[in-house]
């Protein structure tokens, strides 16, 4: 089994996919379950951050790159999808910890297991 920290990191920084198929010495993840590989819950990956920080997004309203950019200002987290120029789903969290709580959230949706 994986240490917590390794799947951790992985699913923050990582590819959940490429390091799944390493771990289980398979090509593809078609029979085979990523809970297998991951079982860290939201919350323990949650306090890590707390520790460790959230992973650095390098956004600004005006990033070009496309994908999820999230990024604090001014006391308030901004979170949004940039796709071909547009902005989709943005959100602003003057809460702290729901900032960082769905900032998590959605970097582990990410991931792609279907595990969060």
């Amino acid at each position: 089994m994986v240490d917590k920290e390794t799947q951790i990191k992985i699913l923050l920084y990582g590819n959940a996919l490429d390091f799944a198929c390493k771990t289980l010495g398979i090509k593809n993840m078609r029979y085979h379950k990523y809970s297998n590989v991951f079982t860290v819950s939201e919350a323990e990956v949650y306090d890590y951050t707390l520790i460790h920080g959230i992973p650095q997004s390098d956004a600004t309203r005006s990033s070009m790159a496309e994908g999820f950019h999230y990024f604090k200002e001014e006391d308030k987290w901004t979170t949004f999808f940039s796709e071909r120029g547009s902005i989709f789903h943005e959100k602003n969290f003057k809460d702290d910890e729901l900032g960082k709580k769905y900032i998590v959230h959605t970097l582990l949706q990410l991931a792609g297991t279907g595990l969060y």
